[in-house]
Order: C-alpha cells, then sequence, then structure tokens
C-alpha cells in the first residue's frame, strides 16, 4: 500500500524585540499570541529574553501554555535584565545540538569597543523519522562584524552538516537588506534559493532583513510575511513564514 503523505510542515523566524511591542511595552504574552495565530512546527526566535525576578519570559510561557512544544535556548549576554539569545522551539524532538561562536578572536577588531556577542544554534530534529538539521541565528547590524560572522557559519555549515544527504533548514535574522551578496550566494549553492518577505519594521514593513533557507528535500507550498494587528504589535518584526513538505 502507498504511504500516507507526511503532514505539511510550518517553519517560522521570528525577531521577538526582546518581547518589547511597538509601545515599547514588555508583553511576552503577545508574542505568544502571534506564535499561536501561526501554529509553527518549527521556529526560530532571535532577542529572546528569559523570566526574571518571577517574571516569566516567552518561553516559559511556552512551555505553560503551550503543549507539545521542545525548547531549546542559546544565551548571547547577560546584562540588568537577565539573559538574552536565540531560541529553537518545535514540535519535532531534538535529538542533538551544537553551540556554535560566531565571535571573532579580540585581535580582529579594530575598534574599542566589540561588537555583541553572536552564536548560531545547530539542532538535529527527529522529523517523522527523518533526521532534520535546524540552525537558527541572529548576525549583527555592523556590516564588518557580519561579514565574518557569515564566514564561521559557513564553515560551521560544512563541517557539521552534508546537506547534499540531509535535509536542513536555516533561519535568521541576517540584517541584510542589499542586493545579494557573497554569504547569500553561498548559501544558495549549499541549500536552495532563500525564503525573503519585506518584515521590517513592522508597522510598515520594507526591509526583507529575516530569511529562511531550506535543501531541496522540501518542497515549498505558501511563503508569507505574517501581517496581522497583533503581529504588528508585538515586535518590531514581523514573522516569516513558509509552509512545505518534504520529499
Amino acid at each position: 500500500m502507498p504511504q500516507p503523505p507526511l503532514p505539511l510542515e510550518r517553519f517560522m523566524t521570528y525577531n521577538i524585540h526582546g518581547a518589547v511591542g511597538r509601545d515599547r511595552r514588555s508583553d511576552p504574552s503577545r508574542v505568544l499570541d502571534v506564535i499561536t495565530e501561526i501554529n509553527p512546527t518549527v521556529l526560530g526566535l532571535q532577542e529572546v529574553r528569559t523570566g526574571q525576578n518571577g517574571n516569566p519570559g516567552i518561553l516559559d510561557i511556552i512551555e505553560l501554555r503551550s503543549a507539545g512544544y521542545y525548547t531549546l535556548f542559546l544565551e548571547t549576554l547577560t546584562d540588568s535584565q537577565g539573559a538574552y539569545g536565540n531560541a529553537l522551539v518545535t514540535r519535532h524532538p531534538v535529538t542533538d545540538h551544537i553551540d556554535v561562536s560566531l565571535e571573532a578572536p579580540p585581535r580582529a577588531y579594530t575598534s574599542s569597543r566589540p561588537p555583541e556577542a553572536r552564536r548560531a544554534i545547530f539542532a538535529r530534529l527527529d522529523l517523522h523519522g527523518t533526521p532534520v538539521w535546524v540552525i537558527v541565528t541572529h548576525l549583527a547590524v555592523e556590516r564588518r562584524f557580519r561579514r565574518r560572522q557569515a564566514n564561521t557559519l559557513l564553515d560551521a555549515i560544512d563541517a557539521h552538516t552534508r546537506l547534499e544527504r540531509e535535509p536542513a533548514i536555516f533561519l535568521g535574522d541576517f540584517n541584510e537588506w542589499r542586493r545579494p551578496n557573497g554569504f547569500h550566494r553561498n548559501l544558495d549553492r549549499r541549500f536552495s534559493r532563500n525564503v525573503i518577505r519585506r518584515t521590517f519594521p513592522a508597522s510598515f514593513p520594507i526591509l526583507p532583513l529575516d530569511r529562511i533557507w531550506l535543501t531541496p528535500h522540501f518542497t515549498r507550498h505558501n511563503t508569507y510575511a505574517h501581517k496581522s494587528a497583533a503581529a504588528r504589535r508585538a515586535s518590531d518584526h514581523l514573522p516569516l513564514v513558509t509552509e512545505c513538505s518534504m520529499d
């Protein structure tokens, strides 16, 4: 008998701005409202704040109110407001994960102020019995730092994954709005064409800062920036979503 088709996967990347909305008020519950509207199966989050002083962060709220999600948090810095970084939220079991630092050695910086620490989550998921790599990151705003981080990412992708054999999804805020550059072309060669829509600023999106790359193991059915009223309020970015099936 023929095997039934695998269910549609909904991949999403979302810079939640520390759960601070356009009204400058911190409210992780609003972020969860947006996530619930979309109901992703794999979600990459950037600018995630953990809970502090009894106040729950977005990952605490997801674990309390949304059954069936696995969460991974990768801290990039700690300040007076607590820990801050990237996260992976998924309905599929996580079987392995790697923390990849994108920082260059101190001597690489020509200014006295080094850039904000950046890292990447490399996680292997069990997607209906198939191992799938998911990469989540957030690159620097400053172009010179972003270039160095991009090269480190490419090296890590080549070192840790075998994209010709293993399905993979790359989610993130790449802080890049110019024409395709060498980093994008290298990713296109490793994955397939990237998923891109205008996502920033949320009130009137004009810049495609957030992107998703997929290997050819996936067939893309629909891609959109989620523009609900809740999404326009909850963060300064809109979520980027792509719906796919696995071949």
